[in-house]
């Protein structure tokens, strides 16, 4: 008897249907050896049953050709004689260390809650599950909320214009962040190793303030009004000797700087030290042959030419690092690439003299500059 699609032929028309065959079942599956085999196991059982009623002895042994009898839910089976409810196994599931009852995966409230998983490390509460929420925000990328990035925006246009312990306060962040450093390694970066420029005038008259009695032979002389080392007096400055630094993110806002200082570059060429339109080896003979008190340039640059011993920082006073903002409202500091860059410079070149009380750091936003009349 052939069966399509799983079912059973219909019953001839007219005839009464035939009683079903022990051992098949609807759905045009035979059992017939299945049934047969089940029913031998259910005699076999009964009749050891029986034996073992008359006997009095222990657990009859299975009959041959049988399966073991698997225990039924709720039988003890190495578990202390547990039931099988729900509750027989909470105290197991509550001694484990990393157990979390499902209604509470949304926050913990009140005890529930640990140090560890708290953003700013305080313990659990009813806020327990935002604390939790922006902390797997801050996995993506370390990104910062609106508010956050339009605070430091802020601090970055007015960093300038504040405090020397401010502005210490706020370098010391970023190099906190760029080498994960201990606060035994400050070193210079404190107040004391600041100079603030003046909040109004131009670049120059700013400049001015640094050296107010010797800025004309500090940032104008040296050299002469070509620039060029003549080998002459013992006093005379040596090629490739700045006395003031200034460091912009792009070569752009070097040129920019350059552009707001006329005087300076006119009785001493100001350095440009930055790889637009300069290779590295052009830059190297420009400063083993001119002499210059100023010099521009981006970290980058500045700390290949100082590797390289072209650019001497042994006559160096004053560091002044612009923070204006690009076209993503980054500060030099805030752009990955370039605060790499400088905290290498600094690390390598600047940090030393910065602590022995050599130089000083200042701090200049060029886009609140104006131009000299």
């Amino acid at each position: 008897m052939k069966f399509k699609g799983g079912k059973p032929r219909p019953a001839k028309a007219g005839g009464p249907n035939k009683q079903r065959k022990a051992g098949r079942p609807k759905g045009g599956v035979f059992l017939h050896k299945k049934g047969g085999k089940k029913a031998e196991r259910q005699k076999a059982a009964a009749a050891a049953a029986a034996a073992a009623a008359a006997g009095g002895g222990g657990a009859p042994a299975p009959a041959a050709g049988s399966k073991p009898s698997k225990p039924k839910q709720g039988a003890s089976a190495g578990l202390g004689g547990a039931s099988g409810d729900a509750d027989d196994f909470g105290y197991l599931l509550d001694d484990m260390p990393d157990y979390r009852p499902a209604d509470e995966e949304g926050g913990s409230g009140g005890e529930g809650g640990s140090d560890a998983e708290q953003p700013d490390g305080g313990g659990g509460g009813g806020e327990g599950g935002e604390g939790r929420a922006a902390k797997r925000r801050r996995k993506g990328g370390q990104k910062l909320s609106a508010l956050e990035f339009e605070a430091s925006r802020q601090l970055a246009r007015q960093i300038a214009d504040c405090s020397a312990e401010e502005q210490a306060d706020w370098l010391w962040a970023s190099y906190q962040q760029q080498t994960a450093a201990s606060a035994l390694e400050r070193g210079g970066l404190t107040a004391e190793g600041m100079a603030p420029l003046p909040s109004e005038g131009s670049l120059e008259d700013r400049l001015k303030a640094l050296r107010p009695g010797s800025w004309q032979q500090d940032f104008c002389g040296g050299g002469g009004k070509g620039g060029k080392h003549a080998g002459g007096t013992a006093g005379e400055r040596p090629p490739g000797s700045p006395t003031l630094l200034l460091v912009s993110p792009s070569a752009i806002g070097a040129v920019n700087l350059i552009k707001l200082c006329p005087q300076f570059n006119k009785a001493c060429k100001v350095g440009k030290l930055f790889a637009k339109h300069f290779k590295v080896a052009e830059q190297e003979e420009m400063l083993r042959t001119q002499v210059m008190c100023l010099a521009a340039g981006t970290p980058n640059r500045l700390c290949k030419l100082a590797d390289g011993g072209a650019l001497k920082l042994d006559r160096l006073k004053h560091v002044v690092l612009d923070v204006n903002l690009d076209a993503k409202q980054r500060d030099i500091l805030a752009i990955p690439e370039t605060r790499a860059d400088w905290w290498q410079l600094f690390k390598q070149h600047l940090a030393a003299p910065l602590e022995a009380g050599t130089i000083k750091l200042s701090i200049i936003n060029s886009d609140e500059l104006r131009q000299p009349s």
